[in-house]
């Protein structure tokens, strides 16, 4: 994916510089669509499906605006998490300071910053509160809550951190059902993978929503 040259950084960062939506949806107000958005980018078409014709764009961020802090509540679009990440073995603590804009872009920085914390653990059926370390501090940012879409394109011009041969980082951008919410383990519980209008026996135990019940209820 395109994206402007990196600045010279001591630490890990991995920058975002436009998320945007394109919905074919007439009639939608203006006001999820940042300013700051080349008017080259208000329209576009399907690469796959060209003849679904025009669509217009209804949200984006263009990030051009330095000094956004990302704090519960601090932003009508973006919250970064201050949490522990339990998943995958992570070797990192988010915390929402490490989530920044300067430059025109969103910069996601990964240090090595030892965080302590209480971590609630689940001890043969019992929850016993234990103090952990992790070795690295990150960030996430979601729109978790904030901005919903059932169908359209979605665009994201992003540069990721390190060598595409060497291991140890994993930078992601994740589309994931407003039902479930990354990192909160719990809330995905049989909705991995998705949920979706198409009754397939193999996966129906992990689908909490699924069309092979009479009343699939959505």
């Amino acid at each position: 994916v395109a994206a402007p040259p990196a600045r010279a950084r001591r630490r890990r960062t991995h920058t975002l510089s436009r998320c945007a939506f394109l919905l074919s949806l007439r009639g939608c107000s203006g006001g999820w669509v940042d300013p700051d958005t080349p008017k080259q980018h208000l329209k576009t078409k399907s690469l796959r499906r060209p003849e679904a014709g025009e669509f217009e764009l209804i949200y984006s961020d263009e990030f051009e605006v330095a000094g956004r802090t990302f704090d519960d509540g601090h932003d009508p679009r973006w919250t970064a998490v201050d949490k522990n990440d339990y998943t995958n073995m992570a070797l990192h603590f988010y915390k929402s300071k490490h989530v920044t804009t300067s430059g025109g872009a969103l910069n996601i920085s990964t240090r090595y910053e030892p965080t302590s914390f209480m971590s609630a653990e689940d001890k043969k059926g019992f929850v016993e509160m234990q103090k952990r370390t992790k070795p690295y501090a990150s960030g996430l940012v979601q729109g978790w809550g904030k901005f919903c879409f059932t169908g359209g394109i979605m665009e994201v011009r992003a540069r990721l951190p390190g060598a595409g041969h060497v291991g140890g980082l994993w930078p992601a951008m994740w589309l994931l059902g407003a039902l479930a919410r990354a990192t909160y383990v719990g809330s995905t519980d049989w909705m991995w993978p998705w949920s979706f209008d198409k009754c397939d026996r193999s996966l129906q135990p992990k689908q909490e929503i699924n069309a092979c019940a009479p009343n699939p209820h959505f």
